[in-house]
């Protein structure tokens, strides 16, 4: 597992040290990157979203572990959310514990997540593990939006449901339940779109980081309160659902951990991009996934073997 993890952040760091580059010699500046934040917030990501989706192969058993683990990814996040808001109080002076919060509750769970999910559990297990990335791209969208601008109009949350990323996790949805073909050349048209998902994000987050370096970060309570609360509160709570729901839903142990691993996962890049996007602090949100990141290397491993020895 630590091989697993260990390969994923240097390939991971490698891609940030792609968009580093680019900042310092001058090929993007911070405007440009927004730009490519904006990009892959409202075109890629949505992409890369109906490509997993309409790619998957149908069963009953697929479809509703499926359903189960949308479900419970919801909850998952529900949960996470709760218990940052009791333990990080947003401040009405503080235009940017919003975005704290969000950094505290939302997951790298599709880079991170998914090698480790396949890995030790197999592909029927990342299938389950979609469900817990449709919640997160809903609730990105939604909660995560409300958070990140401070604004809680009905407006705000209808302009969330009509994103990119919720209206074409719907029309996934439909087409996998219903099984409607895709012609060839679309398909692999989005496919190619969403690939650039994962590449583009760590470059964002490159640019971001040459522009602002790590210094300070040991001087920062705030952000240690913040990776603590992502790395071990919201693993800790979706544990303890999970428990409570395996004695109500059909739960194997591949739904189990297709839900826990990435609710262990390092912060978000999309706090990076949502920040950029929204003018908030991406300077912290960049050094709360730089951090959050080197950490879970360890931190996931005993999240996993704890689990592992109290659920079995």
């Amino acid at each position: 597992m630590f091989q697993i993890l260990s390969g994923q952040t240097i390939i991971m760091f490698l891609m940030i040290l792609v968009g580093y580059v680019i900042y310092k010699t001058h090929l993007a500046d911070h405007e440009g990157n927004r730009s490519i934040s904006n990009i892959l917030l409202l075109i890629v990501t949505p992409a890369m979203l109906l490509d997993t989706l309409t790619s998957m192969e149908y069963s009953p058993k697929i479809l509703q572990g499926l359903a189960i683990s949308i479900a419970l990814g919801f909850v998952s996040h529900f949960a996470a959310i709760a218990a940052t808001s009791l333990l990080l109080r947003k401040k009405e002076d503080d235009p940017d514990s919003g975005m704290e919060r969000y950094l505290a509750v939302y997951s790298n769970c599709g880079f991170m997540g998914i090698p480790l999910v396949s890995s030790v559990f197999g592909a029927e297990a990342v299938l389950y593990m979609t469900g817990y990335m449709i919640a997160f791209n809903v609730l990105i969208w939604t909660h995560g939006l409300i958070e990140v601008t401070g604004e809680t109009s009905l407006g705000q949350v209808v302009k969330g449901l009509l994103s990119p990323n919720v209206i074409c996790t719907v029309i996934g949805i439909v087409i996998f339940a219903l099984q409607i073909p895709i012609e060839a050349h679309v398909r692999s048209a989005i496919s190619y779109i969403g690939a650039m998902n994962t590449p583009l994000g760590m470059i964002v987050a490159g640019i971001v980081l040459a522009e602002t370096g790590l210094s300070g970060v040991l001087k920062k309570p705030k952000l240690w309160i913040v990776t603590m609360l992502k790395l071990f509160v919201a693993p800790a709570v979706t544990f303890a659902l999970l428990l409570l729901a395996r004695n109500v839903v059909p739960m194997n142990d591949k739904i189990f951990y297709a839900i826990l691993i990435p609710a262990a996962c390092p912060a978000a890049t999309t706090g990076t991009m949502m920040a950029l996007r929204y003018d908030k602090d991406f300077r912290f949100s960049s050094q709360v996934f730089v951090v959050s990141t080197l950490l879970s290397m360890i931190t996931i491993p005993v999240v996993i073997s704890a689990a592992r020895a109290i659920a079995g």
